[in-house]
């Protein structure tokens, strides 16, 4: 074997290693958001999954603008909180 086919194959290792490191890296980072999401989803529900019911009790009438500004925060909430997972998985 030549010495540009050694380099080659030595790049090659390198390359694998490298992409291997990176795999192990984004599966840690996904059991970790697993792990977080689980732990917390009990305080998560009733904040934010049911928001329109904590503060409609009497069934009293919420403004359109109320509406939507809980819509939003619940969606930021919600963008912020999972898109990593769906990134990562």
């Amino acid at each position: 074997m030549s010495a540009t086919a050694e380099e080659e194959l030595q790049v090659l290792y390198d390359n694998l290693r490298q992409i291997r490191l990176v795999n192990y890296v984004t599966l840690s980072c996904t059991a970790f958001l697993v792990y977080d999401i689980s732990t917390n989803l009990d305080r998560e529900v009733p904040l934010i999954w049911r928001y329109y019911r904590n503060t409609n009790i009497n069934n009293e009438y919420i403004s359109w603008r109320s509406r939507v500004r809980r819509a939003l925060v619940q969606t930021l909430f919600l963008f912020g909180r999972y898109y990593a997972l769906f990134y990562l998985a």
